[in-house]
């Protein structure tokens, strides 16, 4: 569970509300459900018209992963692949199969099973090099839903306050007192929009862009892990080339002696 974005979240909410209650005496005059529902609404309207529907639909996948672990464990796995290259140097291919079978990442244990049957380096190379490009590729574009919802909500907000205006005018009549309630309440759908715009759809794009980097880093070690090892390149070289994709406080963490 990632505290630092729950804890932003609600940090977030929580001076929100602690400036409405000094601000106003009336901490109702911000709730306006029509105008929750105008953005709301709108926005998911809007996106179903620019996205298909599957990928709105992973929508709710990508929001999860915002919320997922801080870091992904990618010294851990320089490790298992300097400790596979040395079993195969060792043991030979048959020690590769049995170590296939307790690799719990997908791409991994794909490559190294790709690797087992016999495929070329080049092979290896083209085909892992496509899937990466593929992940990465859809999975930015997926995020990109969120950043388009930020793009949308204000400007449902806009046309919630209108709405509200307009409303407001036709049922003021020569009642001038209306004015003010009235056009508070129709610029809080301007609030709304500004609001979900800022602290929810583009903070966790933002969010979930920096988890699609991170997993295309880890499976880029595992693509020049897979090749190493096919090159039969010695186990010290191979640590001292992935430690490249760590950030420097990590490299002393690592070693293949």
């Amino acid at each position: 569970m990632n505290i630092a974005t729950i804890f932003g979240i609600v940090a977030g909410i929580g001076v929100l509300c602690t400036a409405t209650f000094f601000a106003t005496d009336s901490v109702q005059v911000f709730i306006n459900l029509p105008g929750l529902a105008i953005v709301l609404g709108g926005t998911i309207a809007a996106t179903f018209i620019c996205y298909p529907l599957r990928e709105v639909m992973r929508v709710f996948a990508l929001f999860m992963t915002a919320f997922t672990a801080e870091e992904l464990p990618i010294a851990n796995y320089i490790k298992v692949l300097v400790q596979i290259s040395k079993n195969v140097a060792g043991k030979g291919d048959e020690q590769l199969e049995r170590s296939i079978k307790k690799i719990d990442n997908e791409f991994l244990r794909d490559g190294l099973q790709m690797l087992v049957d016999g495929y070329s380096k080049e092979e290896l190379r083209e085909i892992l090099d496509n899937r990466i490009q593929q992940y990465h590729d859809q999975e930015l574009f997926a995020t990109g839903i969120y950043r388009t919802m930020a793009a949308l909500s204000p400007a449902f907000g806009i046309i919630g306050t209108l709405i509200g205006l307009i409303a407001m005018m036709q049922a003021m009549g020569d009642d001038i007192t209306r004015i003010g309630p009235g056009m508070a309440t129709a610029l809080t759908t301007t609030l709304y929009g500004v609001l979900f715009a800022n602290l929810i759809y583009l903070p966790i794009a933002t969010k979930v862009e920096r988890r699609v980097e991170e997993r295309t880093i880890l499976m880029c070690v595992f693509r020049d892990g897979i090749l190493h090892i096919k090159d039969k390149t010695p186990a010290a070289i191979i640590t001292d080339k992935l430690k490249g994709y760590l950030p420097p406080r990590k490299w002393s963490s690592i070693t293949a002696r």
